[in-house]
C-alpha cells in the first residue's frame, strides 16, 4: 500500500509503548495484537481447559499487512502485547483508480492510497464519492479502512408488486449506482432506501 501522507505525521505512534494483556481473560475477537513485530487481528478466540495440563486460549489470527491467517495457542497465564492503536481518523473517499482507493484526510487534506483488497466485492459495489472511511494507521501502515455500515440510495428500477422472489415477499430492484438488491414488495421506483454495505441487505425505507 502506498501512502501520500507525510510519514513524519504518522510515525509518532512509534513512541507509544505496546500495552500488555493477559491471554487467559483479555484476548477478544477484533483485538489487534503485536506478535514479533507483526500486527494480527483476532478473528476467533476459544478458551480451552483440558482434563490434564495447562489451560490455554486457541486463536485464529490474520496478519493485517499480508492477509495471511495463522492459528496460535497462548497459555492462559501468558501476557500478549496489544498494538499501540490510536483513535481512528476520518478520511473521505475521492475516487477509485484500478485496484487502489484514494482517500483524503478530512482536516489535513492529505491523501492516502489503499488497496481495494480491504473491501469485499459487495462493499466495492456501494462505494460512493465523498463517503467517510474510518482509518487506523500505525507506524505508517494502514491497519484498516472501514467504510460506513450502510448507504442511502434511490431505487432506479424495480419489478411489479405481483412478482415476488419465491415466498420471501421480496422482489428485485436496481439502485441508482447500478447495484442489484432485493427489497420488500411495497418499494417502488424512486423510493430511497437504506442498504447494508456488508451484504447488500435491505434495511429500511426513508
Amino acid at each position: 500500500m502506498v501512502s501520500c501522507i507525510d510519514k513524519r505525521s504518522l510515525l509518532s505512534s512509534r513512541s507509544t509503548p505496546n500495552s500488555l494483556c493477559n491471554a487467559g481473560n483479555q484476548i477478544r475477537v477484533g483485538m489487534t495484537l503485536d506478535i514479533e513485530g507483526k500486527y494480527y487481528r483476532v478473528g476467533k478466540s476459544q478458551h480451552v481447559k483440558p482434563g490434564k495440563g495447562v489451560a490455554y486460549v486457541q486463536c485464529d489470527l490474520k496478519e493485517i499487512k499480508s492477509g495471511n491467517k495463522i492459528s496460535r495457542r497462548f497459555r492462559a497465564a501468558e501476557t500478549v502485547a496489544k498494538a499501540p492503536l490510536e483513535r481512528d481518523q476520518d478520511y473521505q473517499f475521492l475516487y477509485r483508480s484500478s485496484n487502489t482507493l484514494v482517500l483524503m484526510h478530512t482536516t489535513s487534506f492529505e491523501q492516502l492510497e489503499v488497496s481495494t483488497a480491504i473491501l469485499t466485492d459487495c462493499q466495492l459495489a456501494f462505494l460512493l464519492e465523498g463517503m467517510i472511511f474510518s482509518v487506523q494507521i500505525i507506524e505508517g501502515d494502514v491497519l484498516w479502512a472501514k467504510m460506513p455500515d450502510h448507504v442511502i440510495l434511490r431505487v432506479k428500477e424495480t419489478t411489479a408488486k405481483n412478482v415476488p422472489d419465491c415466498a420471501l415477499s421480496l422482489k428485485r430492484a436496481i439502485l441508482e449506482n447500478g447495484a442489484k438488491v432485493k427489497v420488500p414488495l411495497f418499494i417502488e421506483t424512486g423510493s430511497e432506501i437504506k442498504v447494508a454495505t456488508e451484504d447488500g441487505r435491505y434495511l429500511s425505507k426513508l
